[in-house]
C-alpha cells in the first residue's frame, strides 16, 4: 500500500477518498477507526492518511495533485475577492 495523501481534517480526507474512488481507484483511510471519535487530528499523531494499492499510486497521486491545485486556486480567488 502507498500513502498518497495526509491531512489533519476528516472532511478533507473523505473528499479525497471519494475523488479517488470516483476514478475507479480503491482508497482506504489508514486511521479509519479514529474518524468518528477524533474528527481533527494532530500532527504528532500522524493525521489521517489515504492509502492505495502500489499499482494505483501514480494515478492516485495525479488525482491528489489536481485536488490540491484546485484547492489552492480556490483560496487564491477568495483572497483576491477580499481585496477588491
Amino acid at each position: 500500500m502507498a500513502e498518497v495523501f495526509a491531512t489533519m481534517f476528516q472532511d478533507e480526507a473523505l473528499v479525497v477518498k471519494s475523488l479517488l474512488e470516483s476514478t475507479g481507484i480503491e482508497a482506504m483511510i489508514s486511521s479509519e477507526h479514529f474518524i468518528d471519535v477524533y474528527p481533527v487530528f494532530f500532527p504528532q499523531e500522524g493525521g489521517i492518511k489515504i492509502v492505495v494499492s502500489d499499482e494505483d499510486e501514480a494515478d492516485a497521486l495525479a488525482v491528489v495533485a489536481q485536488f490540491c491545485e484546485t484547492k489552492r486556486e480556490g483560496h487564491a480567488q477568495i483572497k483576491g475577492s477580499a481585496t477588491e
